[in-house]
């Protein structure tokens, strides 16, 4: 039994010696630290600023700003508004490579007749407003047997685009009635749903 107990007390005075010498070490590099560091009083520093002797001790530090650049990879999203039918057309397109690296305002310059809503390093969205129709208006007709796609303008004049390969000959007497009067299709998407149903 005494044999523990002096196993034990020898621990504890070794864990005591090696705890003193940390906390003696990290006592002392604080006060190595503030050794060679001028302690200025607020009379003092409120003296060597009026003498000027001060503003030549501090060293002005200057800092860089990184400006925001277009990536390689980036994108540009197109919304524009056009007024006479009410329609917001969004496109997409990749960067093209002369306006890789470009800043904000060069992008500006470029897409002049443009707002930049929204600049980031992958991604910049324009806007603008058009006073016409968008060209996603269209009239399907039957054109001389076949369903013939048009182009509606900005002054609500149809403009022949192009004839499909869909016969008007096999399609319902009701389908070819609905065809000779016209039918109004608004978006590409919509065009081709309309013309899939046909095939």
């Amino acid at each position: 039994m005494n044999k523990k107990w002096i196993i034990f007390l020898i621990i504890a005075i070794i864990v005591g010696i090696v705890i003193g010498i940390s906390v003696y070490i990290l006592l002392s590099d604080d006060g190595q630290e503030l050794q060679g560091t001028d302690i200025v009083g607020e009379t003092e520093l409120a003296e060597n600023n009026n003498n000027g002797n001060l503003s030549n001790e501090i060293n002005v530090i200057e800092t860089s700003v990184s400006e925001e650049t277009i990536s390689p990879n980036a994108i540009i999203i197109k919304k524009e508004y056009f007024k006479a039918c009410d329609h917001l057309v969004r496109t997409v397109e990749d960067i093209p490579e002369k306006l890789v690296n470009c800043n904000e305002d060069e992008i500006s310059k470029e897409y002049a007749e443009w707002k930049v809503e929204e600049f980031r390093p992958t991604e910049i969205t324009l806007y603008k407003e058009s006073e016409g129709n968008c060209n996603e208006h269209y009239m399907v007709r039957n054109h001389y047997g076949v369903i013939g796609i048009y182009r509606v303008d900005e002054n609500g004049e149809e403009v022949f685009e192009e004839d499909t390969e869909i016969s008007t000959k096999y399609l319902p007497e009701s389908d070819v009635e609905l065809l000779n009067e016209g039918v109004k299709i608004i978006g590409k998407t919509k065009l081709i749903e309309f013309l899939e149903d046909y095939e």
